[in-house]
């Protein structure tokens, strides 16, 4: 189904692949606290699709760098940041210099895990953020070339973001958002549809990906766009002559996935955050 520039199906269009490039603009690795994917599979699946990737973890850019070092997938840099508010927004790049710049002064010693509990079941579910507020960091992100996104701004609570930026206390804040991410492919159609609608009514470019925690999800969602570098693509999207190209996994996908994923988050998940909560409080010191 056709919606302007956006396409609801799968990314299957070979005609559009002559003459656009594909990315998945949102994927998470084993750097992420709550995925396993290795970067090497997720570049040989990009591979196999002809489509690029942004490997956007939670708060850490260790797998852009990773996926930065080849040259035979389309990457471009990103990351995922958490603020104080519990809000999301996705970063992009234009070059892994300026992320990696931007992630050491700003990121990475300002990471601290939010605990949602003292039982080991809710640990699993602990947030990974930075202290610092939404405000502060597109502030310190608007020093660098790069492509601010709002990350699923109609998702589950308490990450929704919409309410949080139309709020006219913090419309100079919306002002200062390049994107919205319109397609998320973890996402029910509802909530894609939402973002759709206010991304036209604050007239912003439109961004979209899989969200990929797993494998399997790499690729769902892309953003198709005329260009052969990181440059030409992220401008083709501050001028909205991008595509947004895929569709949304069915829930029962996501729901079996979410069940064969419990076994890892159980036995590997609690301890990830707690290596990861000693690395946080071992930089600090």
């Amino acid at each position: 189904m056709f919606h302007k520039r956006i396409v609801f199906q799968e990314t299957g269009l070979r005609e559009l692949k002559k003459d656009y490039t594909f990315v998945d603009m949102h994927i998470h690795s084993r750097y992420s606290h709550d995925s396993r994917t290795h970067v090497s599979a997720i570049l040989h699946k990009a591979q196999k699709m002809s489509i690029g990737v942004a490997v956007t973890d939670h708060v850490r850019a260790e797998g852009s760098f990773e996926a930065c070092k080849q040259n035979k997938v389309f990457v471009i840099p990103g990351i995922e940041v958490n603020c104080l508010e519990n809000k999301e927004i996705l970063l992009y790049f234009y070059s892994v210099n300026d992320l990696r710049d931007f992630y050491e002064k700003h990121i990475e010693k300002y990471i601290f895990i939010k605990k949602e509990g003292k039982k080991r079941i809710t640990k699993i579910f602990g947030t990974v953020m930075v202290n610092k507020t939404m405000a502060e960091i597109i502030d310190q992100a608007e020093m660098y070339n790069c492509l601010k996104s709002v990350a699923h701004p109609y998702t589950f609570p308490p990450r929704r973001s919409h309410l949080f930026f139309n709020r006219r206390k913090r419309r100079n804040l919306l002002n200062k958002i390049d994107a919205i991410e319109v397609l998320n492919a973890s996402l029910p159609t509802r909530a894609n549809r939402q973002a759709v609608k206010w991304a036209r009514k604050s007239h912003k470019a439109f961004t979209a990906g899989s969200d990929a925690h797993m494998l399997k999800e790499v690729g769902e969602s892309t953003v198709a766009a005329r260009a052969d570098n990181v440059e030409d693509f992220l401008e083709a999207i501050r001028k909205r002559t991008n595509l947004v190209i895929g569709e949304e996994i069915k829930l029962s996908t996501v729901v079996k996935e979410f069940m064969k994923s419990q076994n890892y988050k159980s036995k590997i998940g609690i301890r990830k955050l707690e290596h990861f909560e000693e690395e946080v409080l071992h930089e600090s010191l």
